[in-house]
């Protein structure tokens, strides 16, 4: 009984000694230099949090954009001068997007020419080509609008040919060129009798300022100038031109 008695004094003289060797509790409140490093802590992770800047992910589409500046971009682009193009009427589509309305009209011409050439409209086909060029000219510097016109250019020039060529066609059906007949042997050149020649004419020589360049069994190959330019026209045996009917 003694010594249970001696162990309970022992360990409550432990316990004692223990609180008396533990450090006091702090009051934040009372003391305040604490209570301003406190605050002061508290203003520096709000300020480190304005820092803090969103950047959504390249390919994300999100809200968070500066509508202030996406808004005065657009009032840019509505009062933004257009020029007026000729033959292109005025409207708000062509005001907000004026290119296309070129590249459109582009396309629409490009498809008309291809059917005046077709047609052998060559006149009109040249005049509309030139009419186009005219227009797109001034735009040049997009690279589309350029493609364009180096598209129409080509038609122009195809054009051109064409309605070159029909004209000295023309032109040396009116001389009235008709292949009566070939005369051929077995040693020696073809000859070619030549309605209102004296004499049977063969290759190089000339028939109505034209210069026969073959012979053939049926068919005799002129060469023609007309206007600075060399054309080649066949005429078959007993053919009758347009000028000679």
């Amino acid at each position: 009984m003694r010594l249970l008695t001696l162990s309970l004094f022992a360990v409550a003289v432990g316990l004692s000694a223990a609180e008396d060797l533990s450090e006091p509790a702090v009051n934040a409140d009372a003391n305040p230099a604490t209570k301003k490093g406190t605050k002061s802590l508290a203003l520096q992770m709000m300020a480190e949090e304005e820092k803090w800047e969103f950047r959504p992910a390249p390919v994300r589409v999100d809200p968070f954009y500066d509508r202030e500046k996406v808004i005065s971009v657009d009032r840019a682009i509505a009062n933004r001068p257009t020029e007026i193009v000729p033959g292109v009427l005025p409207g708000p589509v062509q005001a907000g997007d004026q290119r296309s309305e070129l590249l459109a009209m582009a396309t629409i011409e490009s498809a008309r020419i291809e059917a005046l050439i077709a047609g052998r409209k060559y006149e009109e086909a040249v005049r509309t080509c030139e009419s186009a060029i005219k227009r797109l000219e001034r735009f040049a510097d997009d690279a589309q609008i350029a493609k364009s016109i180096a598209r129409i250019k080509v038609y122009l020039d195809q054009a051109s040919e064409a309605l070159i060529r029909a004209e000295a066609q023309a032109s040396f059906d009116k001389l009235g060129l008709v292949i009566q007949g070939i005369m051929w042997a077995e040693a020696g050149s073809r000859l070619a009798i030549v309605m209102d020649e004296p004499r049977a004419v063969g290759v190089n020589d000339r028939a109505r300022d034209c210069v026969i360049i073959n012979i053939d069994t049926d068919r005799v190959d002129f060469r023609y100038h007309y206007k600075g330019r060399r054309f080649e026209f066949p005429r078959y045996v007993g053919e009758v031109g347009s000028a000679s009917k």
